[in-house]
């Protein structure tokens, strides 16, 4: 045993871990959970209530359960400035926030009639908001979102950045989070693009008189924060839920400036080689005496793009190679019908694919060219490519204060391959 002791005595590192050990043990042990001192918030809401701004947080609560759901709370504050306004919602949550864990951004579209900039500057500067949160806006109030996601959860097993993801994913393609809203608003032409998903009331005219289960706002304190959880999102009487139409909202200078509808969205994600599953549809095909539908989706997509000029004026042209699939039959005896003869993309099918991508893309050139905007990158690309016609050019414009301009004096050449997967 004295053996042992001496050899161990020998060995100072193994007395230091036993020390630390003795000493720490019982304080990790008995010390009361971090939970207790700081909210962990999943979602942040930002809305603008006459003069004040209200902050909403849509709180996970660490909870003892057999159902391994999360549970979590929509937690408010007001106050005349933001940093106010989660003050005071840390004051209604008795914790500190952090926002390290924020997944999603919301703010009310009436928000967006303004510089957006300035109402989210405080949370990204000093409170940590991460730049990766996925930054949406909604036609009803940020806090009306927040509470109907958790009927997201409740209902579905969805959590509201699932809700958007597919969008991120799938058909936004351009980035949406809070690092890309500032990229675009830093940008040369100050143009961004952000998600839009809508809250949309349901009628319930079978029985007018029932009861409908609404979150309860705590506290009568304009300045004091606002506490609300669970619930059915009821809204006015009525309850409402979350829409995910593939909408997306055009920023000028951090204003919204047009909400683009899923098909001028296509049309500006027509260049993004990652963008595909979009559907397009064909009308007015004849097959055996009979008139038909026919939709088609885009599997795979190549593009290559360049940029020249021609005669002082710029030309930008795109090289498009489109694998498509036939999912879909309408106009036919059979609900489904899919087999060889409609899979092949004859002359006149690729003709009216080409025309309808075409038709998106000069409605969403348009839409741009109306704003001012440039969230394809157009006047980047020329820049990089041809920089000395390009800035030769631009002081024929006006300079470089009319670069967002510049979109207006493109002429834009698609040219595709519309080919089967």
């Amino acid at each position: 045993m004295k053996r042992k002791i001496k050899i161990l005595f020998k060995m100072p590192m193994i007395i230091v871990f036993i020390i630390i050990l003795l000493f720490f043990t019982p304080f990790a042990i008995y010390s009361p959970g971090e939970n207790r001192n700081r909210g962990v918030v999943t979602a942040l809401g930002i809305d603008r209530v006459e003069d004040e701004y209200e902050i909403s947080l849509l709180t996970f609560i660490p909870t003892a359960n057999q159902s391994y759901q999360e549970k979590s709370s929509v937690i408010s504050g007001k106050g005349s400035s933001v940093a106010e306004a989660i003050y005071n919602a840390q004051i209604a949550m008795g914790r500190s926030v952090g926002l390290a864990h924020a997944k999603t951004t919301v703010v009310n579209e009436k928000l967006l009639e303004e510089d957006v900039a300035a109402s989210i500057d405080y949370l990204s500067r000093v409170a940590s908001l991460p730049e990766n949160t996925v930054f949406v806006c909604t036609n009803k109030t940020a806090k009306e979102m927040l509470e109907n996601s958790q009927d997201l959860v409740n209902d579905l097993g969805l959590k509201l950045e699932q809700v958007i993801g597919y969008n991120a994913n799938n058909l936004y393609v351009t980035d949406t989070s809070l690092e890309a809203f500032y990229k675009g608003y830093f940008s040369p032409t100050k143009s961004s693009l952000i998600g839009y998903l809508t809250i949309e009331d349901e009628e319930n005219k079978s029985n007018e008189n029932s009861e409908i289960s609404s979150p309860q706002n705590s506290g009568s304190d304009q300045n004091q924060g606002t506490q609300s959880s669970g619930g059915s999102g009821a809204t006015n009487g009525n309850p409402s839920h979350i829409v995910n139409q593939g909408q997306a909202v055009l920023l000028k200078s951090g204003k919204k400036v047009a909400v683009l509808n899923i098909d001028q969205l296509n049309g500006i994600n027509i260049l993004n080689p990652k963008s595909v599953n979009q559907i397009i549809t064909v009308d007015g095909i004849e097959k055996n005496g009979q008139t038909i539908s026919l939709q088609y989706k885009i599997k795979t997509k190549k593009t290559l793009v360049s940029s020249k000029f021609e005669n002082g004026y710029p030309i930008y042209i795109a090289q498009l190679v489109l694998g498509v699939e036939l999912v879909e039959v309408d106009g036919v005896e059979d609900s489904l019908k899919v087999n060889t003869e409609f899979s092949e993309v004859t002359k006149e099918i690729a003709e009216k694919i080409e025309l309808q991508i075409k038709r998106q893309f000069t409605d969403s050139i348009n839409i741009l060219r109306e704003c001012n905007t440039d969230v394809l990158g157009i006047a980047r690309q020329f820049f990089f490519h041809n920089r000395k016609e390009f800035m030769k050019f631009l002081d024929g414009i006006g300079g470089e204060e009319a670069v967002d301009k510049f979109i207006d004096y493109v002429t834009f050449k698609l040219n595709m391959v519309v080919q089967p997967d």
